[in-house]
């Protein structure tokens, strides 16, 4: 609804190699031939309620990298996950085609681009009409490094992500004491981490 603007809303993160102008009209084809997917679904519903008075688009990244693609998806996504407008219905980047083919949706050895994931989602919805997608579990989610990351790092007690990273940084050119200064970290938390033995997970800022 033009009210909810900018801040609320429906929305969906997407990727692909073309250009987005080819993809959206993709979408738009895909929600007039019924497609199952949550995202055009819900743009079906709301269109018939008429509740849609505007279609944001909102290019966050350009890049020629494709594991940066899928990392910035991965990102995106996870992010908010737990947001109930969000409709993406798996994972973001590598972390879905993990989850496509962990759940036999995609076939081993079967190489999907960006702009293929959403038909391949869609074809296993559409041959098991009535069925829902196998559950994102806990184990999944630890499988993802950003996921896994910011749990480490969620309680009052542990360190951030920012402080890891720059503890990190630092490590190449000052003392644990000068960095422990900067940082707010404690010297044996640092030392800790220059060696390895803890936040192995947390990789740094995405």
């Amino acid at each position: 609804m033009g009210n909810s603007y900018p801040d609320d809303g429906f929305f969906y993160v997407g990727i692909t190699k073309r250009r987005w102008q080819t993809r959206w009209a993709e979408h738009l084809r895909a929600v007039e031939k019924g497609s199952n997917l949550h995202f055009h679904q819900k743009f079906r519903e709301e269109r018939e309620a008429g509740r849609i008075t505007y279609i944001h688009h909102k290019v966050m990244a350009i890049t020629d990298d494709l594991d940066k693609l899928y990392n910035t998806e991965k990102f995106l996504i996870e992010g908010h996950w737990d947001d109930e407008r969000r409709l993406n219905m798996i994972p973001g980047g590598k972390a879905g085609l993990r989850y496509l083919r962990e759940h036999s949706i995609l076939n081993d050895g079967v190489i999907a681009t960006p702009d293929e994931r959403d038909g391949v989602l869609d074809a296993w919805l559409t041959g098991h009409q009535g069925k829902s997608l196998p559950p994102i579990t806990i184990a999944d989610r630890w499988q993802d490094e950003a996921w896994a990351a910011a749990q480490i790092c969620s309680r009052s007690d542990r360190l951030s992500i920012l402080q890891i990273t720059a503890i990190r940084d630092l490590a190449t050119s000052h003392c644990p004491q000068e960095i422990a200064k900067r940082t707010g970290a404690r010297v044996d938390q640092i030392q800790s981490i220059i060696a390895g033995n803890t936040y192995s997970r947390v990789k740094g800022v995405p």
